[in-house]
């Protein structure tokens, strides 16, 4: 790791505290390569993203969220449901439908398929009924 010279009082490692010494330009570009190499990427969060713009299409987050009426905020449970989404979708009860190309293509394209309505909303209930009981108590 590289550190700037604030983070390094009398120019010794914070970590190890061995005296420091200044990167080459070489030793600089290999680094920084390096750590692009290292970091994530972003995509599993873009993915995730278009699963909530899914299931919430249509007006069907808020009307989830009116007939559970969870003692939370809507964005905490767009949050968690999408986490439920996910959870489903990779146990395979729950299916998304992607066009092959986002050109031309009409939202309704874009689908989630239930095999079984009655355990999503059983299990759909069942994540917020803990907070139900926390605020009776």
């Amino acid at each position: 790791r590289s550190f700037d010279y604030p983070d390094a009082p009398g120019g010794l490692c914070p970590i190890c505290s061995d005296e420091m010494r200044e990167l080459g330009w070489m030793s600089a570009f290999v680094r920084g390569f390096l750590a692009q190499e290292l970091s994530t990427s972003g995509i599993a969060a873009r993915h995730r993203q278009m699963i909530r713009q899914i299931w919430t299409a249509n007006g069907m987050g808020e009307r989830y969220y009116k007939i559970l009426a969870p003692p939370v905020t809507y964005a905490k449970f767009e949050i968690r449901v999408t986490e439920f989404v996910c959870v489903a979708a990779a146990e395979g009860w729950v299916r998304f439908s992607l066009p092959a190309s986002p050109l031309g293509a009409d939202d309704a394209a874009y689908q989630m398929e239930i095999d079984d309505d009655e355990r999503f909303i059983a299990e759909l209930a069942s994540i917020f009924a803990a907070d139900e009981s926390d605020i009776r108590r």
